[in-house]
């Protein structure tokens, strides 16, 4: 797993006794007790305020992954397609890049 610090990158070698594909089920096991785990801020942010989840190690960051809407065509796009691209702008900013 690649981490950002002030100094630069890192990489760590982790041995999971959990692997989920969905934050939510890893933030379930985190507050079961079940061990540490790497979540963007929007999965673990109520958490983290309310003291249930404590953040480990704040001067690492983990490096940002892109979200990518593939459609065929920018000419003619469906209303439903606008409105998705106009939702991942707004939640995840750069709205911009989605035209």
């Amino acid at each position: 797993m690649a981490l950002r610090r002030p100094e630069g990158a890192v990489s760590v070698r982790t041995q999971p006794c959990l692997s989920s594909n969905s934050g939510d089920t890893c933030r379930a096991a985190a507050l079961a007790g079940q061990g540490v785990i790497l979540q963007p801020s929007f999965v673990v942010d109520t958490d983290l305020a309310a003291g249930t989840l404590v953040e480990l190690m704040p001067e690492y960051r983990a490096v940002e992954l892109g979200i990518y809407a593939v459609y065929p065509t920018r000419k003619h796009v469906p209303a439903k397609v606008r409105a998705l691209l106009d939702f991942l702008g707004e939640k995840f900013g750069d709205a911009g890049r989605f035209s």
